[in-house]
């Protein structure tokens, strides 16, 4: 059973390759929802060769799918939630945010230290 295990592993991650693995950093974000505030500063963010992207803090977790010209995203509206399953709808790209009539999701790499 372990050599099945660990075959499936194995093959997993040559099917993803390196390239597909996203990377986390930090960055400063703003993530906006009908004018409230949610997001303002520094947060934890991780992307895909796609463009998509997700921002997370210690309370919020957002994700943006990227497709072409537009994203959907949705959030754990309920903050006691794990999964981002509450939808914010379909953003277009302005600068470093993604943005509808009710939301805004922007992120900036974080300036580097001297």
């Amino acid at each position: 059973m372990r050599s099945i295990v660990a075959v499936s592993i194995v093959a997993a991650c040559g099917w993803m390759g390196g390239a597909a693995i996203a990377a986390e950093r930090q960055a400063l974000c703003t993530f906006v929802v009908a004018g409230k505030t949610y997001i303002h500063g520094p947060c934890n963010f991780e992307a895909d060769p796609d463009g998509s992207f997700r921002i997370w803090d210690e309370v919020h977790t957002v994700y943006v799918n990227v497709d072409g010209n537009a994203a959907e995203a949705s959030w754990n509206k309920d903050p006691k939630s794990f999964h981002a399953d509450s939808p914010l709808g379909t953003l277009t790209r302005n600068g470093a945010c993604w943005a509808n009539a009710v939301t805004q999701v922007c992120t900036r790499s974080l300036p580097a230290h001297k």
